[in-house]
């Protein structure tokens, strides 16, 4: 890390950590929710096998069924790998703050200035993300 990724570190984290951990493991979780609502959303089976066919309140009752016991096995899953997501990245950027702080660096004043050499692997990954973002909306495109 050269010092000005360095100071942009410093920077950025000053600011990301004033909530607190509590509150972005909170964060977390809730986005973890949302990922477990959307994944029921999307996964989520039918009506049982054993119901048949003619039987529509009970076509109707076991898919409700089904998607209710799915919902509440996956909100509060995806919810905790959000939260103990949330918390371990928290801690190792806290670490990492701390360290470098006690190496003796301080927090700038001011944001500092990027060359576009500091800011190649972003983009690299922002592109990236593009790309897989197209493929998996052509995939929802074709599956509907």
């Amino acid at each position: 890390m050269n010092e000005r990724q360095r100071d942009l570190f410093l920077w950025v984290w000053s600011r990301r950590r004033k909530p607190g951990q509590t509150a972005i493991g909170l964060r977390g979780a809730a986005i973890g929710a949302l990922g477990g609502l959307l994944f029921t959303l999307l996964m989520s089976p039918g009506a049982p096998s054993s119901v048949h066919s003619y039987d529509v309140g009970g076509q109707l009752f076991g898919a409700i069924g089904e998607h209710l016991r799915m919902l509440a096995l996956a909100v509060p899953a995806f919810g905790a790998i959000g939260w103990f997501g949330a918390n371990r990245i928290y801690a190792s950027q806290e670490a990492m703050y701390q360290a470098i702080l006690q190496s003796g660096a301080r927090v700038p004043e001011q944001k500092p200035a990027m060359q576009m050499s500091d800011r190649g692997p972003a983009i690299a990954v922002g592109i990236v993300a593009a790309i897989i973002a197209i493929f998996i909306a052509v995939l929802f495109a074709m599956y509907w």
